[in-house]
């Protein structure tokens, strides 16, 4: 009793010196003027001895935005008794100078400014971080099937993915809508950027190169995505890549006896699979896996992802369609997408880039390559980045689109000596260059072909005789004897129905230009970054093979962070929902170099194993 009656006294005598303060005042009505979002803003303030009785605003140079202020701001301020009233939304400049002006009439009124200035408590706001709840309208209350992790389609993310966690105590379940496993990667070019291996210092040792760093590596893909890559993202996949490179070599992944510095790259570190396609990976893959305990289910598609829409809102499982009709599968952990590009849908392509219409072929397998787990994920808010970063290829077979085994050989190429000419026979671009300006390039040589020229001399570290023989039987490589004969072989090869007009004197000259180049290191004409490892084109026989761009490579998707967990429209992690390959964004910005498409599925896909069945990101990445 005896403190509340303590309490009661100071309180009164707090009253009292407030009250005294504010009877400071002199009664009468005085101006203000103060700068809101133009000078002149003027009020007149009425006040007692003890208290503001009106505020007008007298004449102001405001705009539009601004008026509501002017409206609202006087009242509340007197309604408060506080100068310390909340700015009008949309008006806060004049906002501001409404209280100053104020402030000014107050201070000629001789009152105590902080005996106005006490807090008042804020208008509640209309729907406060208000977001609806994405998920699912049902979600199975049992399940057909349950694991702690389903991994979504079987190309080289989904492979590796399926592994990391299995090999990290999860049950795996990995569900792929074809009839085999593999996809597009397997029709990849088994091409693989890592910055080091266990073989790497031998191989640089053998071909007197520079070792690479993982530094040089961020930094080219960085630079090759034109600085709109998610740098985070990129250290994620150059310290991943050899982690799984090393597990593939330790289980008997064949490579080439070569390291290549492909378009874009600027340290040799690409290694090259056996039979140049990417089979000889996701075959590796399967094996490997099927040495687990993960199930493999083929010519099961997803066709529904659930999202509960209760407090925790995360992803359960999916929804698949089989040959004996649907079925629901629990993911305990997560769900891993890893269901590749669009580049096959015309629409979802077309809808981001207008000219990529059906006239353009792509060099990816139609049935893989559809979008539907972008589409799918979207439904339940996932968010997407960089959609309209489409990728041609620039070297796929001029007459069909498809990026077959001799098309990688352009790509190989450059470091080792190959050039590229035009119809007429001339170079058309840096042959060094990023993918995406090779391609534009070549559209813009002046007809549907350009033509990738060398010898056996200078292809010998990539592709073998009976390779390129078999090419020239097929009638996919055109060989002469002669530079001459070579201009005419080109001439009478028809690409779709039409023809080039190759000079012969034009593509001498070029390649004797070329020659002097590897000469003195430097080139004139485009400005290519020349090597030691590059071989002249002077002893027949002499080919070309003929090249063109074809839809390739979707940099767009699905927005993850560096745990691979997908985000929703509204920045939040989607809980349970993971990503990785190319149905994610943001990895290669506005363009993807050669090579790095292996590093990134492979590489972030099997982090995203790890991450889902252990929680956490691998030692491997270091912490920045």
């Amino acid at each position: 009793m005896k403190n509340f009656k303590l309490f009661a006294l100071v309180l009164c005598l707090v009253m009292l010196v407030s009250s005294a303060a504010m009877a400071d005042m002199t009664p009468g009505t005085y101006t203000g003027v103060a700068t809101g979002m133009f000078d002149g803003l003027t009020v007149e303030v009425t006040v007692s001895a003890t208290a503001i009785e009106d505020i007008k605003v007298t004449s102001h140079n405001e705009t539009a935005p601004g008026w509501p202020a002017l409206e609202k701001l006087p009242a509340a301020i007197v309604a408060a008794q506080s100068i310390a009233v909340d700015a009008v939304s949309g008006a806060t400049r004049s906002s501001e100078g409404v209280v100053k002006a104020v402030t000014a009439a107050l201070e000629a009124a001789g009152a105590d400014i902080a005996a106005f200035s006490k807090p008042v408590e804020s208008a509640p706001v209309v729907a406060p971080d208000y977001f609806p709840v994405m998920g699912s309208f049902e979600v199975p209350a049992t399940w057909d099937e349950s694991y702690d992790v389903v991994v979504v389609v079987g190309g080289f993310a989904g492979l590796a993915a399926a592994y990391g966690a299995v090999e990290n105590g999860s049950s795996v379940v990995l569900v792929e809508k074809l009839s085999t496993t593999g996809g597009n990667s397997a029709i990849n070019g088994g091409q693989y950027a890592s910055y080091t291996s266990k073989v790497a210092a031998e191989l640089q040792k053998k071909f007197d190169l520079v070792p690479d760093t993982a530094e040089k590596h961020i930094e080219d893909t960085m630079n090759g995505g034109d600085q709109m890559s998610n740098i985070k993202l990129v250290r994620e996949m150059v310290y991943a890549s050899p982690e799984y490179f090393n597990i593939l070599l330790d289980n008997g992944l064949v490579i080439r006896d070569t390291l290549a510095r492909p378009g874009g790259h600027y340290g040799y570190r690409t290694y090259v699979t056996e039979n140049q396609v990417g089979s000889d990976i996701t075959n590796l893959q399967l094996e490997i896996l099927k040495k687990t305990s993960a199930i493999i289910e083929l010519e099961t598609k997803m066709v529904e992802i659930y999202r509960t829409r209760d407090e925790a809102n995360k992803v359960v499982g999916i929804r698949v369609a089989t040959a004996d009709g649907y079925k629901t599968i629990e993911a305990k952990k997560g769900v891993i997408l890893a269901t590749g590009g669009f580049s096959s849908n015309v629409q979802m392509r077309e809808t981001q880039v207008p000219y990529l219409n059906a006239d353009l072929p792509t060099t990816n397998i139609k049935a893989a390559s559809t979008g539907e787990g972008i589409y799918l994920a979207q439904a339940i808010g996932a968010n997407t980045t960089q959609m309209s970063n489409i990728q041609r290829y620039p070297w796929a077979d001029p007459n069909t689109g498809i990026l077959d085994k001799y098309a990688v050989w352009p790509f190989t190429g450059p470091s080792y000596g190959v050039i590229y000419v035009d119809w007429q026979g001339n170079r058309y671009v840096n042959e060094g260059d990023r993918r995406d300006v090779c391609a534009n390039a070549a559209a813009n040589s002046g007809f549907i072909s350009t033509y990738c020229i060398f010898t056996e001399d200078v292809v010998s570290p990539f592709a073998y005789h009976n390779e390129i023989e078999e090419g020239v039987a097929s009638g996919r490589v055109l060989k002469a004897d002669t530079l001459a004969e070579l201009a005419d072989k080109i001439n009478a090869f028809a690409i779709k129905g039409q023809y080039p007009a190759v000079q012969a004197a034009n593509l001498e000259a070029t390649v004797a230009a070329h020659n002097s180049y590897i000469d003195s290191m430097k080139d004139p004409d485009f400005g290519k970054v020349m090597a030691k490892t590059m071989v002249k084109i002077e002893n027949g026989p002499y080919y070309a093979l003929p090249q063109f761009p074809s839809v390739h490579h979707t940099m767009g998707g699905l927005v993850i962070n560096t745990r691979t967990e997908v985000v929703d429209i509204y920045g939040n992690v989607i809980p349970g929902l993971y990503a990785a390959g190319e149905v994610t964004g943001g990895i290669h910005g506005t363009n993807r170099l050669g090579s790095n498409a292996d590093a990134d599925a492979c590489g972030i896909g099997y982090v995203s194993g790890i991450v889902v069945s252990t929680g956490e990101i691998p030692a491997f990445i270091p912490a920045e």
